[in-house]
């Protein structure tokens, strides 16, 4: 067992911070964040030294270096990939080494959480203890690697790099550079169809390129014919200037439109017959593609959907090695684990989704080497509705990797502004389980209840209880369109809401917990808002006040794709549009 470390005694330490001299920018960006964590932690002035300096006993390794080779440690940084990271302690000498780029990023902020009691919440909420003295046990090795390559926690109104970098996030959409290790480049991302071959440019002379239904070719919402030779080659032809134009681009999207009606024509019909599925013209197609662009490509993978009536895998294809198919949950019911509950939510009640999304998983595992999921988070028609899902989010993620998933995106609310409805709370608790799938959801709720809101966490903690109750029952379902007036948003659940959040209000410790909590709190009034009549003379002023604090607040959407005006608008009017999907 290695012997303890102390790392630093009433503001004063013997440590000094050393990194290869020829690190690469994530591990020097890793090493100044542990200098300017330790300095907050304990009030000591931490030094960065390279490695070609000469040694002493008090040292903090970070990132593999000359200094880690001559210890001779046994890590094995091949083993540990691109993400994984090894903490241990040799003599008075911390080690902290990741592979490249972002694992020694992580294994930093991993040692600050674990070890030191770190916690960031959200991109303004952080728990950054004070310590006078900090003695380290013996750490003979901590390793972790990922199970999952693709970890995206989405949720616009937190795109902050060093959020999703402490967190272990390698989200997609970030904008990030070299200093947090970039990222899993994916250009461009999803439903592709009509960038690969646009309508606009083809349709007028080559209807045959799109997909033909009930005899005719279709211009609006339409897909590709896969089987027509040109469309195969002026699709390659499009990926591979996406990747001239995005050299850094690991996956490439290669995948339907977001709308119904595959192609029926006699030659697409006779492969989907053949495989049970349209998935069956589409794994052909995606196929090729792939096949095309591995010689010079050898490292991109192409990836596509399995969405709405692709859904189910086909029975003789199989996907390529540089293949990866992201499978869509979006008809699922998301108060019951998947594992649990194979409820079709009444808008998608169609023939590709009757067979269950669980059967789909364990097919698609069967055959596919790569396979992604595509997750949903939040109710889509109204971003303030309480969404539930808190306790099938950890179920859900060890049914995915069970069945061989490696890459999850977990779809939030696309406000890019201040969002309410718990998103800050469930973005934390996602991102910490696409990490490490067994931790505990209540501890992950209640650290970030009382990190967040203080004095007024309990009351927010009853009020998480409440919600969560009311879709305990086998019998009640929750998709991602429901209106607010659902059996589970009862008047009875939004006045006892109402009381939690008074609680919580008065008990706010100052003006930042009290906006928490007012902000919290913008999914029970929006649903009180929709349930008073048209004609009710009190309707029209809290409407208005309602507005204003969305403005106020930051909200940008609180419907998926309508402008924060319009919607306005419609709630000003009373327009059942916005009550029903």
């Amino acid at each position: 067992m290695s012997e303890k470390i102390m790392l630093a005694q009433h503001g004063k330490t013997e440590f000094r911070i050393v990194t290869a001299r020829n690190a690469i920018p994530a591990e020097r960006h890793a090493a100044e964040e542990l200098k300017n964590f330790l300095g907050k932690i304990t009030g000591a002035d931490y030094t960065i030294y390279f490695d070609d300096e000469p040694a002493c006993e008090t040292e903090i390794l970070v990132g593999d270096s000359a200094r880690v080779k001559e210890l001779d440690c046994g890590i094995d940084l091949p083993a540990l990939g691109q993400e994984g990271f090894t903490i241990r302690t040799v003599g008075k000498r911390l080690v902290i080494v990741g592979g490249r780029p972002r694992g020694t990023l992580y294994g930093v902020y991993t040692f600050l959480e674990n070890y030191l009691g770190c916690r960031w919440f959200t991109k303004r909420v952080s728990r950054i203890p004070k310590r006078c003295c900090v003695e380290l046990p013996g750490i003979d090795n901590d390793t972790q690697v990922p199970v999952l390559e693709y970890r995206d926690p989405f949720c616009a109104g937190n795109m902050d790099p060093d959020w999703h970098a402490r967190n272990k996030s390698n989200s997609t959409m970030l904008e990030v550079g070299d200093m947090h290790g970039y990222k899993m480049e994916y250009f461009p991302f999803v439903h592709t169809f009509d960038q690969l071959v646009p309508v606009e440019e083809y349709y007028d002379t080559h209807p045959e390129y799109f997909a033909l239904v009930d005899g005719k070719r279709l211009k609006e919402r339409t897909q590709l014919c896969l089987t027509n030779p040109e469309v195969l080659e002026i699709s390659i032809n499009q990926v591979r200037q996406w990747l001239r134009e995005h050299p850094k681009a690991q996956i490439v999207s290669v995948s339907q439109n977001d709308c119904f009606d595959p192609c029926q024509c006699e030659a697409c019909k006779a492969i989907d017959e053949r495989e049970g599925s349209h998935a069956g013209t589409l794994i052909e197609f995606v196929n090729k593609v792939a096949e095309a662009i591995e010689p010079d490509y050898p490292n991109v993978i192409i990836d596509t959907l399995a969405y709405t009536y692709t859904r189910k895998a086909p029975k003789h294809i199989r996907p390529r090695r540089n293949v990866a198919v992201r499978l869509c949950s979006i008809e699922c019911c998301f108060a019951h684990p998947l594992s649990e509950c194979d409820h079709v939510a009444s808008f998608a009640s169609r023939s590709w989704a009757r067979d269950g999304f669980s059967n789909d998983l364990r097919d698609w595992a069967k055959v596919c080497d790569r396979l992604h999921i595509w997750d949903y988070t939040t109710n889509f028609a109204h971003y303030l509705n309480p969404f539930p899902d808190f306790k099938v989010i950890g179920p859900n993620i060890k049914f995915f990797i069970e069945n061989h998933v490696t890459g999850i995106f977990e779809e939030g609310n696309a406000c890019r502004g201040r969002n309410g409805e718990l998103n800050e709370l469930r973005q934390y608790v996602e991102a910490k389980l696409l990490w490490n799938p067994d931790l505990d959801t209540d501890t992950l709720v209640n650290e970030f209840l009382t990190g967040v809101y203080g004095m007024a966490a309990a009351p927010m903690r009853e009020y998480y209880d409440l919600m969560h109750a009311q879709v305990a029952g086998s019998d009640v379902h929750m998709g991602i369109y429901d209106t607010p007036h659902s059996p589970y948003l009862s008047l009875n659940f939004i006045r006892k809401a109402d009381e939690l959040f008074d609680r919580a209000e008065m008990l706010a410790d100052n003006s930042e917990v009290l906006e928490e909590v007012k902000l919290a709190r913008m999914s029970i009034r929006y649903l009180k808002l929709t349930h008073i009549p048209v004609e009710d003379p009190s309707r029209k002023s809290l409407v208005e006040e309602f507005a204003q604090d969305l403005k106020n607040f930051g909200f940008t959407e609180i419907r998926e794709g309508m402008p924060l005006e319009e919607s306005i608008d419609i709630l000003r009017r009373g327009d059942l549009k916005l009550v029903n999907t």
